[in-house]
């Protein structure tokens, strides 16, 4: 397609090249998949694309999932940089001192890929739980405590711009934003109780709270403590255990500042 200023063809690999690369500051560490339902590139294209990109320097891969984010080389999209491993350093020792206090583990999710995944998590470090391997394993937006205390956190327009997202990738988010009519009156029920809840919505015994965590003034994820159905009630578990949860990210956001900053 010809700019109307000026008489050179475009460039259809750099579009998509580019394309790609805006998609991943949106998404952060995305799967070939979810890159080609977010922009409509086909797959063998993509893969092609990602790779170039990847040799060049400015995708790193996962070797976990083998999905992709940008790197720090791509200083112009800083906003779309993610520095998830600078978060999860700093967070998983004070998570696991958490744990270690009141038993129940403790999982730290952020929205990669238009999903809630768990970065950090301390359920192979607890005597309460029945899971091992969480990490790279995600929640859904809108039945997690997490990803509920994720979105309640964020400004109207930010929410707005996750949600697009989400509607845009499909799947099982977006059959959960089709399906609850009043997302404002579950996220008020959130701001009202001062935490998210969850009482079953994932696995039938397992209930969980949790709270948003930030980096200066951006909404960077959440995190939760989880634990059995049938031992407390959400409103129980937070009387006990929210302010040492709170403590915790507090701490947490205090080491980010002096780390990287506002």
């Amino acid at each position: 397609m010809k700019d109307g200023n000026t008489p050179y063809k475009e460039v259809r690999a750099l579009t998509r090249g580019i394309e790609i690369m805006e998609a991943l500051a949106d998404l952060g560490w995305a799967r070939i998949g979810a890159l080609n339902r977010y922009t409509g590139i086909d797959r063998a294209t993509l893969y092609r694309l990602v790779q170039t990109l990847e040799t060049r320097g400015y995708v790193a891969r996962r070797e976990e999932d083998g999905a992709v984010s940008l790197t720090s080389r791509i200083l112009g999209l800083s906003d779309g940089v993610r520095q998830d491993d600078i978060i999860v350093q700093a967070l998983t020792p004070i998570l696991t001192q958490l744990t270690e206090s009141i038993l129940w583990p403790s999982d730290f999710g952020a929205l990669t890929g238009g999903q809630m995944t768990i970065l950090t998590s301390t359920h192979k470090l607890s005597p309460l739980s029945i899971h091992r391997n969480l990490i790279g394993k995600t929640r859904p937006l809108l039945r997690s405590a997490m990803g509920r205390a994720y979105l309640s956190a964020l400004r109207p327009d930010e929410r707005e711009h996750v949600l697009s997202i989400v509607r845009r990738l499909g799947g099982d988010d977006a059959r959960d934003l089709r399906r609850i009519s009043n997302i404002d009156a579950l996220l008020q029920d959130v701001h009202n109780a001062g935490f998210a809840m969850s009482v079953g919505l994932i696995e039938d015994n397992i209930s969980a709270i949790a709270i948003p965590l930030r980096r200066g003034s951006r909404v960077v994820g959440a995190v939760n403590i989880a634990f059995f159905r049938s031992a407390m009630t959400p409103v129980q578990a937070a009387r006990e255990y929210l302010e040492p949860l709170r403590a915790a990210i507090e701490n947490c956001e205090s080491v980010l500042k002096i780390q990287i900053g506002n």
